[in-house]
Formats: C-alpha cells, sequence, structure tokens
C-alpha cells in the first residue's frame, strides 16, 4: 500500500512532496534524495476530521500529511493506532449516527432538567444549615429596603398575629421569624418567603384580611413554602440551568443562550407552579389538622385576587432612589412573592376540577 503526500522535517514550515509505502512491519516514507524507516509500533495517525489532509507521526519532530483517507484508515487499524477517536469520526461522518446522537443527548438533557435538577436541589436545600438560609433572607430584607420599609402597624398588632401563628404551628418544626413591612404600592396585599426560616407579610395584606384565620391560611402557605426550602431550591436550580447551558453552548455565546433562554423560561416557570401547588397542599393540610375549613383560604385567594385586580401602578412620591434601582429590586420581589393568586388554584384548594 502506498499514500501520496507531504513529508515534513518539523525544522521548517515548507513540506516535500513524499510517498508513503507500508511494508509487513515498518513504513517507509521517501522524499526527494531522503527516507524515513518507521516501525508500526511508533506510529500513530491523527484521528480522522472530514476531508482535512491527516498526519502520520512516529514521535519524532518530522511528520508524513496525506489526504488519502481511505488508505490512512488502513494505515490506523494496522498500527493499532484506531481508538475510540476514530469511532468518534466515524460517526460524524455518519448522518444517522450524529443524528441519533443528537436526539439522545437531547433527551437526556430534558430528563436532567425534568426529574435530576429538582431532585438534587430539593436535596442540597434540605441540608444547608438553617443560619444560611436566615443569612439569605437578612440580605435579602436589605436589598428590598428601598420596596419593603418600616411597617405602619402597632407592635401590639404585630405580635398579636406573631403569637397567633406560632400557636398554630407544630411544635415539632423549627420556628419561622414573621416581619411586616410596608411596601410601595404596586406592591400591595402580598406574602412572600425569603427563605426557610422568614416570612414577610405587608401591611396591606394585614389590612385588606380582616378575618384571622384568612391571615393563618396565608402564613400556612407560605411557610409550606419555608418548609419544604422553595426558595432555597429556586436558587439552587437557577444556579443548575446556568450551568447547564455554560454546558450545552460553551463559547458559542449570545446566539445559543438566546436560543436557549425560551426553555430556561419554561422550565422554571414549571419548578414554581409545582412549588405553589405543593404550598397550597400544605396550607390546606394544616387547616385540617387544626379543625378549621380551607374555605377560609380560597375566600382570602379571592380577595387578594380581586385587590391585585384593581391595584393600580401608581407610586408613592418622596421616593429617592432611580428607576433602574426600583427596577432591580421589584424583579427581586416579583421573583420571591407568590401571587397574583389563580382561579386554578382556588379551585383545587376547593376541590373543584379545573378544565
Amino acid at each position: 500500500m502506498q499514500l501520496k503526500g507531504t513529508y515534513f522535517d518539523g525544522a521548517t514550515s515548507v513540506g516535500q512532496p513524499a510517498q508513503l509505502t507500508v511494508d509487513t512491519r515498518s513504513i517507509r516514507v521517501s522524499w526527494g534524495d531522503g527516507e524515513r524507516l518507521v516501525a508500526f509500533s511508533d506510529v500513530q495517525v491523527e484521528s480522522a476530521l472530514g476531508s482535512v489532509p491527516r498526519k502520520v507521526l512516529w514521535g519524532a519532530d518530522d511528520y508524513f500529511v496525506s489526504e488519502d483517507q481511505a488508505n490512512l484508515n488502513t494505515l490506523a487499524k494496522l498500527s493499532g493506532s484506531q481508538g475510540l477517536s476514530f469511532l468518534v469520526a466515524r460517526l460524524e461522518a455518519n448522518f444517522r449516527g450524529v443524528a441519533a446522537a443528537v436526539m439522545i443527548t437531547l433527551a437526556t438533557l430534558v430528563l436532567f432538567a425534568v426529574y435530576g435538577i429538582p431532585r438534587i436541589t430539593a436535596s442540597i436545600a434540605h441540608q444547608l444549615p438553617l443560619a444560611v438560609s436566615a443569612q439569605m433572607a437578612q440580605s435579602t430584607l436589605i436589598n428590598l429596603a428601598p420596596l419593603l420599609q418600616a411597617s405602619e402597624l402597632t407592635e401590639a398588632r404585630k405580635q398579636q398575629l406573631r403569637a397567633y401563628f406560632s400557636d398554630h404551628e407544630r411544635a415539632d418544626a423549627p420556628a419561622v421569624d414573621v416581619h411586616f413591612r410596608r411596601a410601595r404600592s404596586f406592591v400591595g396585599p402580598n406574602a412572600l418567603t425569603l427563605s426557610g426560616t422568614t416570612v414577610v407579610f405587608t401591611d396591606a395584606i394585614v389590612e385588606l384580611l380582616q378575618d384571622d384565620q384568612q391571615l393563618l391560611a396565608v402564613f400556612l402557605h407560605e411557610l409550606g413554602h419555608a418548609r419544604m426550602r422553595h426558595v432555597e431550591q429556586t436558587l439552587l436550580q437557577s444556579v443548575s440551568w446556568a450551568v447547564l447551558l455554560t454546558f450545552i453552548t460553551g463559547d458559542i455565546g449570545g446566539v445559543g443562550e438566546l436560543a436557549l433562554t425560551l426553555p430556561f423560561a419554561i422550565g422554571q416557570s414549571a419548578y414554581s407552579r409545582e412549588f405553589e401547588r405543593q404550598a397550597d397542599a400544605f396550607a390546606v393540610a394544616e387547616l385540617q389538622r387544626l379543625g378549621i375549613n380551607s374555605e377560609v383560604f380560597a375566600q382570602a385567594l379571592e380577595q387578594l385576587e380581586r385587590s391585585h385586580k384593581g391595584m393600580s401602578d401608581a407610586e408613592p412620591s418622596g421616593m429617592e432612589h432611580s428607576d433602574e434601582t426600583i427596577g432591580m429590586h421589584r424583579r427581586l420581589l416579583e421573583y420571591l412573592a407568590s401571587h397574583p393568586i389563580t382561579a386554578d388554584r382556588i379551585a383545587a384548594i376547593r376541590g373543584v376540577p379545573t378544565s
């Protein structure tokens, strides 16, 4: 077997027309007035990359380059330099193989995103020390200071609600801190969980829901988020998605990131909807344990939904923060908030099947 190609001496970039002859135990490379004899055990043929010329190496500075792909493959087989890289190269040259590999890879990534990420992050979130969750909540409260300011509720009312909520918590579970804040107008009546240790009620929701049992139902919903570490899971899932997208796109840049923005958003939304269902189920179960009709929860959500629909975007005066800063804090608040309320959630609480 003979291959035509180019010989490079390794010292200069100038090649010389050459011929490689394969014998039973060695190869002979001949060029101009020179010749080199190499044992098969020293020969290494580069992996194929389409029709790109490939090198024949033998552990020295000089080498032989040829475009004769068929004979190069035969030489690789004879010299024992075929391996996984050659198998990959053959698959790359096979359209069906490439298509199958792409489909398998995408299916694996989807399964990992749908089932793997939630399970892994849930396990990690529940192993985080409560001190870490408390520190995270404190940091969030500081960041939200422009939107969530000091409460105007009386100290007596705040202590009454804290005691009422505490009396209805399970005695064998860690206590959750309840904070009250006066929120900007677009926040309105709301409650949100900052971590596994901290829940915030706005003054507006306390003023809207005059029935303390309704406030308790909302608290139990937020307590469900806290007990199941939903905020921590969401943070970990966001990090996991970022790592996954980086793994997929590599250095592709903006085009790859843009193409994957939609599935990322859909994935995160799916997790959020599931968290809401879990927190609602937790609240209903706790109300039943306490002998309270879960209808108070449904009524509370109805009132909240009506209030959010009627809210305007009017901003209170006297705020000295820039629009950019307010926008950033608003996005953070919306990320944490568990409202607005949907009809499907209310129907599920009442046991009414949704269409």
